[in-house]
């Protein structure tokens, strides 16, 4: 807020009520001093609330679609909020290392540059702000997602990257797990044992799947090379060696 400039104020908060055009002649902390332009008494000083002072004069337009768009998120969230789901999908969303990754029952708002990474890395094509018809890309840069299609952008990104979102599931129980033993660290026990059940839920969505696929693929090739070491050790006459390991393979 800068003295001289103009800007709208709002008499009551709420979207609902009617910006008025004032010119800001003093900040005083948390305090403006503010001469009315419009309204019913132009050119009286007032001091106000800095908080009143809703936005610069020009930019009433924007802030006005803004809250429009967000009335109509609330709306939709407030019908599909679930906070199992907004729990995994945080979980998975936190394992890409990107700083605003946070989901709440409601959604989520993270900056459209962030997005757009996860989105790349989940080898997905639409834009941030296309992923639902609700969602907007606000005047500040940040798109805000329903919980809906974040979730579905955690499943996408779970099954491009297995290995991190496992990697980090575990790392996260492992932590809090050898936290809870510390003395006076009872907190993160509890707090394991909440989280178990998102993570149980993230670990059957298909990057779970693909991870396990891995597995699979690796304990088959590593079975192959202990078959061979096996028979590279009956010709070398080494036999009881051979037959050793292959009595272990069957039953592993």
């Amino acid at each position: 807020m800068v003295a001289g400039q103009s800007y709208a104020y709002r008499e009551k908060r709420g979207t609902d009520q009617s910006m008025l055009k004032v010119n800001l002649l003093e900040k005083i902390g948390r305090k403006g001093k503010i001469r009315f332009d419009t309204g019913q008494h132009p050119g009286l000083d007032e001091y106000v609330e800095t908080r009143q002072v809703v936005c610069a004069w020009g930019e009433r337009a924007a802030v006005r679609r803004d809250e429009k768009r967000a009335v109509e998120f609330a709306e939709h969230a407030n019908r599909t909020r679930d906070g199992a789901l907004a729990t995994t999908a945080c979980a998975v969303l936190g394992s890409t290392g990107e700083p605003g990754a946070w989901v709440k029952g409601t959604g989520s708002s993270m900056s459209e540059a962030q997005l757009q990474r996860i989105i790349d890395r989940a080898g997905l094509k639409t834009e941030p702000a296309q992923r639902h018809r609700l969602a907007f890309r606000d005047r500040d840069g940040y798109v805000h997602l329903p919980l809906d299609a974040v979730v579905t952008l955690a499943r996408a990104f779970a099954a491009a990257e297995p290995e991190i979102v496992v990697d980090y599931l575990d790392d996260t129980e492992e932590e809090y797990r050898i936290r809870g033993m510390q003395p006076g660290e009872r907190f993160y026990r509890g707090h394991r044992r909440e989280l178990s059940p998102s993570h149980a839920i993230a670990r059957q969505w298909e990057g779970f799947e693909q991870k396990a696929k891995m597995l699979r693929k690796e304990i088959a090739r590593l079975r192959t090379l202990v078959y061979r070491a096996s028979r590279d050790l009956g010709e070398a006459g080494q036999e009881r060696n051979a037959k050793a390991l292959e009595r272990a393979l069957d039953g592993f």
